[in-house]
């Protein structure tokens, strides 16, 4: 029992340690990261009283499509227009309805193709600071071949290149390389919550609506659908249970809400190493897991503490852990889920023709296009051909 304990102690500390990498990407994009800790909070609320493992975090591929939205007001409406929308889709339970309409092959095609694209985030990572990344990609490989198990692949790559980083090579990460102009005021570092400058950084946001808000919001909710059914998938088969997208969809967008009117990022669906915990007893541990890694999150970054320890975290600490998740966590089962596909020989062959060309089409559009949702939207359009074609048929007949 004490090996479990010390299992989910590991992989908390591990994945908070993942998300501050991405808090200081959302700083660096203009967002404050103590208002940002308020979304943690509701994730905690959200998971506790659904029993969802996933957990929410920081996620690059959210922050860093919002970011590019230079505007301060655009941007914060856009993010609320997407988070209203997501929350409308969860508690319908529309999440769930997109993923049996694109078919099973279609969702492991472009679970695939984000496998491949968070391959290559940590590829690129090594060649953004090699040494860190290389030690990290080795130390990750060496331990996962040995032990199979994701936990102590996070903790050891992570751990042993941060320590190289911070000890052999006397580095500190430039957090000033990381601020950019958006028209944002800069954050203090106060942590004392009894004092008037600590809530300064809690001043409320107007949103300007406008078409650019519309296309901006369009555009999340499009990646916020394709991340929440493959990580939320990928996390919830790491843990061994049933993704409840439904229910991540609406935890996602209601905790993004508070964050955002305070200037704080969105958090997003991760691909999780709290999923890798084993049960504790009669407690769900891939669960409880998730929930005091968000807990935990959330108090580091409301104090100001994030800002403190950043300084000696790189970014490409995270290589090896992104590499292993992409490549053999997520690509190779779910490329042997597409070619499956093709070879079942049953009365349905033509169908499985179809989810073939589906789930390797929705793998290919995704790496190409870097957006999960269109590679998802091709390969589910591939996938209803045999029905959407005679209805078009007797439509224009």
């Amino acid at each position: 029992m004490l090996g479990l304990w010390w299992a989910l102690i590991l992989a908390v500390i591990f994945v908070v340690v993942n998300g501050i990498t991405q808090m200081y990407l959302a700083k660096g994009l203009g967002y404050k990261l103590k208002p940002t800790g308020l979304a943690y909070f509701v994730g905690v609320l959200g998971n506790l009283f659904t029993g969802s493992v996933v957990p929410i975090s920081g996620q690059a591929e959210t922050l860093t499509l919002s970011g590019k939205i230079k505007d301060l007001p655009t941007r914060v409406a856009a993010l609320l227009i997407a988070a209203a929308v997501g929350i409308i889709m969860g508690l319908t339970g529309s999440t769930s309805k997109i993923a049996e309409f694109a078919g099973s092959t279609a969702v492991a095609g472009m679970m695939a193709g984000v496998g491949f694209i968070l391959a290559g985030v940590g590829w690129s990572m090594c060649k953004q600071e090699t040494r860190t990344g290389v030690v990290s990609m080795a130390v990750a490989y060496a331990i996962y071949m040995t032990t199979h198990d994701l936990v102590y692949t996070i903790a050891g790559s992570v751990a042993i290149s941060t320590l190289d980083f911070c000890l052999l090579q006397g580095r500190r990460v430039d957090l000033q390389k990381l601020e950019i102009e958006t028209g944002s005021t800069p954050e203090s570092d106060e942590w004392r919550f009894w004092k008037k400058a600590y809530w300064m950084d809690f001043k409320l946001l107007k949103p300007k609506f406008g078409w650019a808000a519309v296309m901006g919001g369009l555009s999340f909710i499009c990646l916020n659908i394709g991340s929440n059914i493959s990580f939320g998938n990928i996390t919830s088969s790491i843990a061994g249970q049933t993704p409840k997208l439904d229910s991540l969809t609406w935890i996602n967008s209601l905790a993004d809400v508070p964050s955002i009117l305070f200037g704080g990022a969105p958090i997003e669906a991760i691909i999780s190493g709290t999923a890798g915990v084993p049960s504790l007893g009669i407690v769900n541990g891939p669960w409880l897991a998730g929930i005091i890694m968000m807990a935990l999150s959330g108090i580091l970054l409301i104090t100001g503490l994030v800002g403190k320890l950043g300084k000696y975290i790189p970014a490409q600490s995270i290589a090896g852990f992104l590499f292993i998740i992409g490549l053999n966590i997520t690509v190779l089962p779910n490329l042997a889920t597409v070619a499956g596909a093709l070879v079942q020989v049953t009365e349905a062959f033509d169908a499985n023709i179809v989810g073939f060309l589906a789930g390797g089409t929705a793998c290919a559009i995704t790496v190409i296009s870097e957006n999960a949702f269109v590679g998802l939207a091709t390969g589910a359009l591939i996938y209803n051909i045999p029905v959407l074609a005679p209805m078009l048929f007797h439509l224009f007949a």
